[in-house]
């Protein structure tokens, strides 16, 4: 019995396709490097300890959650700043280690927005361990009084050279 071409080709098509993933499917998987995992590990962390809030793009939720992209680089311009973004309630309470609490800080840094005025200092275990110590259990007047400073900014200009930022 002679098969019509449109189902043989289907067939053909088929017996390809399951071979194709037979053999993907027993190819060797290449080990990622070291910064591959860290970049995963960090971006899990966020999944689980910022973005139920600051969401996955970090916008957060308007007049409730800040958005960490227009925010976190400004807070980093300011005196106080620095202190402040490690003692909110969120990063200082986090069931994160002081470690991973410093290396998602700093992952967030590069993709939030750092400043544009000035060259943060990257965030070390032992500088949260010390700030989240002292966590603010009323963070809205700090941040009132930090957002007033950041107002008074100029607009940021990129430069080649950025002083370092205050702490």
């Amino acid at each position: 019995m002679a098969y019509p071409l449109p189902l043989f080709a289907l067939a053909a098509s088929v017996v390809t396709a399951v071979a194709a993933t037979v053999a993907a499917a027993s190819a060797p998987v290449a080990i990622r490097p070291a910064d591959m995992v860290a970049k995963t590990r960090v971006e899990v962390d966020y999944a689980l300890h910022c973005q139920g809030c600051h969401l996955p793009d970090g916008r957060g939720i308007a007049g409730k959650v800040p958005d960490l992209r227009a925010s976190l680089g400004r807070f980093l311009e300011v005196p106080g700043g620095r202190a402040y973004i490690m003692q909110v309630p969120g990063v200082a309470t986090s069931r994160l280690d002081n470690d991973g609490t410093a290396r998602l800080l700093n992952w967030l840094v590069v993709e939030m927005g750092a400043p544009a005025s000035c060259k943060p200092a990257p965030f070390t275990a032992a500088e949260v361990g010390a700030l989240r110590a002292n966590w603010l259990r009323t963070a809205r007047p700090v941040r009132e009084r930090l957002m007033q400073q950041i107002g008074a900014l100029p607009i940021p200009q990129a430069r080649a050279r950025r002083p370092t930022c205050p702490t």
